[in-house]
């Protein structure tokens, strides 16, 4: 089988290479290697410079795990929308600079390319070394590791092994070495498929009020698909995910975005032919579309606060 047929429109890694580059030459971005994967694959940022000097800068980045392909979709879309002149991101770039990573985990991607040619899909959510990305940052204050399911394992070859220590992988490392030197008043992290927003885990009524009202304000700009927001100041736990991390050590507001719904997943298959097909909708312009929107308002309404 091969993979450009059974995961169309979805790219390979090296058509979405391309890609990337030729809307960050329209944009009159640049290119930013930030850092290596484990197999060697440059981790790549697009850094699009605002029109105006000294501006904040705001990060939008994507597919933590491999399999959510349409994660790095709304990413890339994001700057197509830029480069075809949408005046939401016209207006937005103006007031900050903003920084795109489509592909957090480049090996998760192309190896579940590489896999699906022949219908196998094991490497789901971790970098090379079976690393869950989104449970390898220091849980803030050192909180200690929650029980919960889905909370982060220390077992190797589980779904959410958080690896042997905090910002153990080079993705995690060279992401959190972006983060001290970019200073990024907001971030949204890009997944797939819950349809919800998950902002930064806080206990602190101000704060969480704040949050309320930033996914409140995506919610209300999304066309389509609005996305319910998940969170509890009782209930929740630090889990080392990237948001946490965002908020608590970088003072960055910072939202998870689970693009494409549970409901939209189950309607386009009943039973997926693989498990890709489960977390990907056959036809992702519809949600980039929707997430877009969204995140312009996001983004525009967290440059009007104070840091964290």
């Amino acid at each position: 089988m091969n993979p450009a047929d059974e995961l169309a429109p979805y790219p390979s890694p090296e058509g979405r290479a391309t890609e990337v580059a030729t809307l960050a030459a329209r944009v009159g971005g640049e290119l930013v290697e930030y850092g290596t994967s484990v197999e060697g694959r440059p981790l790549l940022a697009v850094r699009v410079p605002s029109t105006l000097s000294d501006r904040p800068r705001i990060l939008c980045g994507a597919n933590i795990h491999g399999v959510e392909f349409i994660a790095g979709r709304v990413a890339i879309g994001l700057l197509r929308a830029l480069a075809d002149g949408d005046s939401r991101l016209v207006s937005l770039r103006a007031q900050a600079e903003l920084w795109v990573v489509p592909s957090i985990n480049p090996d998760g991607y192309a190896r579940t390319y590489a896999a699906s040619g022949h219908g196998l899909l094991p490497h789901l959510r971790g970098n090379a070394r079976g690393v869950d990305l989104n449970r390898n940052y220091p849980r803030p204050g050192g909180a200690a590791p929650s029980w919960l399911p889905g909370a982060g394992s220390d077992r190797p070859g589980d779904a959410t092994y958080r690896g042997p220590h905090p910002l153990s992988e080079p993705e995690t490392a060279a992401l959190d070495r972006l983060f001290h030197a970019q200073k990024f008043v907001a971030g949204a992290n890009f997944h797939s498929f819950m349809g919800t927003l998950i902002p930064a885990r806080v206990t602190d009524r101000p704060a969480y009020a704040t949050y309320r009202q930033l996914c409140r304000t995506f919610r209300r700009a999304q066309p389509h698909h609005r996305y319910f927001r998940l969170a509890s100041r009782i209930f929740d736990t630090f889990t080392g995910e990237q948001e946490d991390h965002q908020h608590h050590v970088h003072r960055t507001w910072a939202v998870c975005v689970e693009t494409f719904t549970l409901l939209a997943s189950w309607r386009q298959h009943w039973r997926a032919p693989s498990v890709f097909w489960r977390f990907n909708p056959r036809d992702p312009a519809p949600w980039i579309e929707n997430d877009v929107s969204g995140l312009c308002a996001y983004f525009a309404a967290a440059l009007r606060l104070d840091r964290p």
